[in-house]
């Protein structure tokens, strides 16, 4: 094959978003590592008992490991897939073999040394190739792969919905760097950052209007709020955004998934993916710039639960129906040498007769589990969705999240099965046991503002009213006004049942519903089964949609 000519002058702009990537994901992995100290530290000595300790000694690890997995792996599909494209470009330019390499007429490469030439061949390389997304690209061009990184799209668009929702009400910082790793790592190492992040917060962090100060910030948070605070006004607590206005936002966000395939291969695809990854943080700015007309402020944090479900409901379903149509298509595409890609060349000989055997031999769902080999971006796609369905599965037991909530929040006919049981907790609230335990103690606790006079008094005329009423029998009228029935006069002095009784303030009782429950009995098998059953079934959108949506209405 003769050399092809270099198709870009060198250019530092793609070494420079190389570097700016990685810089980013250094910067933004500390920074939330430091956010999560921060919020660890910020918590009230109600959140540092010994059970919630031991908890956090036993489960971090756990989501720590998980993350780092996803990281490494991530880290390692990256290399071998830059390596690989790197080695096709240089094949295709003749530098795989110094006979071939004819830098004056093809690269116009000059170089004087050999690091000079390390250098250069890597600019070229990036000048070229589009190595994000040509990545991509790979990825969406065939049914089998695309079967794949749809569902990765797809859980992003719910994680993204969980971000708004629990980091709005818990106050955890940074909340759109965890979606930011997301794109610029995987979504398993965001998702299980996010999992510690909700297990440091267990209540909201600080009060209303009180921001969390970040070392790590460029800039001072209260001069940031101060800046968001002029242009956009801050929202009183328990305002929601009304669920039309997120659900406008899924519009955008599966209208961009759906039409990746489609434009793979286009001059279009760029635009199309660069807004299918920006769409996905509608969830999280929409609620600080949308004006107040456009939510409602619940007086109770269970009034926005209905909300919640029908936000994570349609998640479900259009996360099911596209998950249909690209396992449909990936199961009847049946295309020649549909494993081949743009870096299928001499370097991979198992392409030529693995792949043809496998393709030979191996059922329709077997060749679209087998595309996971097909390429080091769809490994790393695939792979993705295995750590995040694990994660998935260990959250939801962890959580024992109650299995009536993921099934409401993923199917939607199933919403009549909790609903006298959620309406009997919305009605407990701290003012409501706080009237339970002083009405019983009508005689004593309610009186406790009496004096001890008054009470003996009281008790001697109950005594005389006996003795009186047992009288008429044996002595007739004889004595019809005794002292004992003039004692009985205190009775029109219960002030304590006109008394109202201590009812807190609104915020209060927010704070006081808001709380997490500390799980005591273990691993809840059930959840996990359930989620990973829905993964198997509806995909992971589904399956994320249906947890996430019990975790937000499992208060």
């Amino acid at each position: 094959m003769a050399p092809v000519p270099s198709q870009h002058p060198f250019r530092y702009t793609p070494l420079a978003v190389v570097g700016i990537h990685l810089l980013s994901i250094i910067y933004s992995t500390y920074a939330i590592g430091a956010s999560l100290y921060t919020s660890y530290k910020s918590l009230g000595p109600a959140q540092d008992t010994r059970s919630r300790l031991a908890q956090r000694k036993r489960l971090i690890p756990v989501f720590l490991a998980l993350a780092t997995a996803a990281l490494s792996l991530a880290t390692y599909t990256s290399a071998v897939s830059a390596s690989l494209s790197y080695k096709t470009w240089a094949y295709e330019h003749g530098l795989d073999e110094p006979q071939r390499f004819t830098p004056d007429e093809e690269l116009v490469l000059e170089p004087e040394d050999l690091n000079n030439i390390n250098f250069m061949y890597i600019g070229h390389w990036l000048s070229d190739t589009p190595i994000y997304f040509d990545a991509l690209e790979i990825v969406a061009e065939k049914a089998r792969r695309f079967w794949w990184g749809q569902q990765i799209d797809l859980a992003t668009v719910a994680f993204s919905v969980l971000l708004s929702i629990e980091g709005r009400r818990r106050k955890v910082p940074l909340k759109a760097t965890f979606l930011t790793l997301a794109h610029l790592v995987n979504l398993s190492f965001a998702q299980n950052l996010f999992y510690i992040a909700l297990l440091l917060t267990p209540s909201p962090l600080l009060s209303e209007g009180e921001d969390l100060e970040l070392p790590v910030a460029p800039v001072s948070t209260s001069k940031l709020s101060q800046l968001r605070n002029k242009f956009f006004p801050p929202k009183p607590k328990g305002w929601n955004l009304h669920p039309l206005a997120l659900l406008g936002t899924l519009v955008f966000n599966y209208g961009s998934v759906s039409l990746v395939p489609y434009t793979a291969g286009t001059p279009s695809f760029v635009s199309t993916v660069l807004f299918a990854r920006t769409s996905t943080f509608l969830p999280l700015i929409l609620p600080a710039i949308a004006p107040m007309r456009w939510g409602t402020v619940q007086s109770h944090p269970h009034d926005a639960y209905s909300s919640y479900t029908t936000v994570f409901r349609a998640i479900s379903v259009a996360s099911f129906a596209l998950h249909v149509k690209a396992s449909v298509l990936g199961l009847v595409y049946n295309a020649p040498d549909s494993y081949y890609h743009r870096h299928s060349i001499s370097l991979l000989p198992w392409d030529v007769e693995k792949r043809t055997t496998w393709e030979r031999s191996t059922t329709a769902l077997g060749k679209v589990l087998g595309s996971l080999s097909d390429h080091p971006t769809v490994q790393a796609v695939g792979w993705d969705v295995l750590l995040c369905t694990l994660s998935l599965g260990v959250w939801a037991a962890v959580r024992a999240t109650d299995v009536q909530d993921i099934i409401k929040s993923a199917i939607p006919v199933c919403s009549s099965s909790r609903k006298a049981k959620q309406h009997a907790v919305e009605e407990y609230t701290p003012a409501a046991s706080i009237k339970a335990e002083s009405e019983p103690a009508d005689d004593g606790a309610s009186e406790h503002s009496m004096t001890l006079r008054r009470s003996g008094r009281r008790t001697k005329a109950r005594v005389g009213s006996v003795a009186s009423s047992s009288g008429p029998s044996e002595e007739g009228t004889l004595n019809p006004v005794t002292p004992a029935r003039k004692r009985g006069r205190p009775k029109k002095t219960r002030q304590p049942e006109e008394e109202k009784a201590y009812e807190p303030a609104p915020s209060e009782t927010r704070e006081l519903v808001e709380g997490d429950v500390l799980q005591t009995d273990g691993l809840d098998g059930e959840s996990a089964a359930l989620a990973w059953g829905l993964v198997a079934f509806a995909g992971l959108g589904s399956a994320c949609a249906g947890v996430f949506g019990g975790e937000c209405i499992s208060r």
